[in-house]
């Protein structure tokens, strides 16, 4: 019986498809990379990745209470995503004002704080997050951390995946605003899942403000 629990859990962890790294260095230089290591489709699985670390970076501004930060974060984001969308035709790519933040493909200075997240898909569908990062000034490198990985998903994603992706931060957002609950742990999970699904809110269901 032991070995049939201790392999259900080894089968509940899910496929390890992605690790990735976020790293700042001095002078402001900041580094994200995604390691793929099991995915057949890296562009399409590309979406619910930055969705769940979307997620999890509003998650942990809270729990630092740090949610001004965070709904600061997310009427940014709006304005991103509908100037990325903006048009029939190709998605715009935006700079976005990273701040101080450089954006770098690689350093070769000492790592001063890193984020780090383990990508995993389950056999019968839906998606799990490990999150892990060094401590201090949370609310200008959770968000710093996030925008540069939004910046090169901007930079290097197909067309396709971009809207796609950008429909899901939109879809997130909607998704906050009806349930109100970026800062409790069932919205890690449950919010991405409702971004990626075709399911509506009616606007009378909404509330106005997140």
């Amino acid at each position: 019986m032991f070995k049939r629990l201790l392999q259900r859990f080894r089968q509940d962890r899910g496929l390890h498809k992605a690790t990735v790294r976020i790293d700042f260095f001095p002078e402001n230089q900041v580094t994200p990379h995604i390691l793929w290591l099991s995915s057949t489709s890296p562009e399409a699985d590309t979406v619910p990745l930055v969705l769940l670390v979307y997620a999890r970076i509003l998650y942990e501004l809270a729990e630092l209470n740090e949610g001004r930060v965070a709904r600061e974060l997310i009427r940014f984001l709006d304005q991103v995503c509908a100037r990325v969308l903006d048009g029939d035709g190709p998605p715009q790519r935006p700079r976005l004002p990273l701040g101080h933040l450089k954006l770098a493909a690689e350093s070769d200075q000492p790592v001063l704080k890193s984020y780090r997240a383990e990508f995993y898909e389950f056999a019968a569908g839906g998606f799990r997050l490990d999150f892990d990062g060094s401590i201090g000034k949370e609310g200008f490198y959770l968000p710093g951390a996030f925008l540069v990985l939004l910046q090169s998903c901007l930079d290097s994603l197909a067309d396709d995946p971009l809207r796609r992706l950008t429909r899901g931060l939109g879809r997130l957002h909607l998704y906050y605003r009806y349930r109100r609950d970026f800062w409790e742990g069932g919205a890690l999970t449950a919010g991405p899942i409702f971004a990626l699904s075709t399911e509506e809110i009616h606007p009378e269901d909404a509330t106005p403000e997140v």
